[in-house]
């Protein structure tokens, strides 16, 4: 797997684009706040940030088309099932426009994935969350502030990932 994570400049960039989305939106500071809404796949039901407030939260934007995206769907349900993910709730977010479900269900069983599934047919994630492609995975703390963005496939493993991980769980 690839893992990019913005820092030093393009990470500075990264942040003014976000608040400058975020504040397009309408979304306060572009840090994941209340305005964000999506699908719950299972239910139909409208969820939110706020669903996710008491307890840190890793999202992953991903789509049908994107090649990337399987494989982060994979390490996502391996993860998942990790000691490491121990008090995080992670949601696989689904940024597929069209009516694809069939494809969706079928990438969906082909990476195991048994996380909390949403369906942002109109992709507010990109400009809720600053994200700059799929997949990005947002961290966010228990008050549903993002605290970290990695842009593209991430290793699950790698140390910084796990270090962003424990300081959300302990703070």
């Amino acid at each position: 797997m690839t893992w990019r994570r913005l820092s030093g400049r393009r990470g500075v960039i990264a942040a003014v684009a976000a608040l400058a989305l975020g504040a397009i939106a309408g979304c306060g500071s572009g840090s994941g706040g209340d305005a964000y809404a999506a699908e719950e796949m299972a239910s139909g039901d409208e969820v939110s940030i706020e669903s996710l407030r008491g307890s840190p939260a890793l999202l992953v934007s991903w789509a049908t088309w994107c090649r990337e995206c399987a494989e982060e769907l994979a390490g996502l349900a391996e993860f998942a099932d990790s000691p490491q993910a121990e008090g995080i709730r992670i949601v696989a977010v689904n940024i597929d426009a069209a009516d694809v479900t069939e494809e969706i269900d079928a990438k969906i069983a082909a990476s195991g994935l048994d996380v909390e599934m949403w369906r942002d047919r109109s992709n507010d994630f990109k400009a809720a969350f600053g994200a700059l492609g799929v997949p990005t995975t947002v961290l966010l703390d228990a008050d549903g502030e993002m605290v970290d963005l990695f842009a593209g496939a991430i290793d699950f493993d790698d140390t910084e990932v796990l270090d962003a991980l424990e300081r959300v769980r302990n703070s």
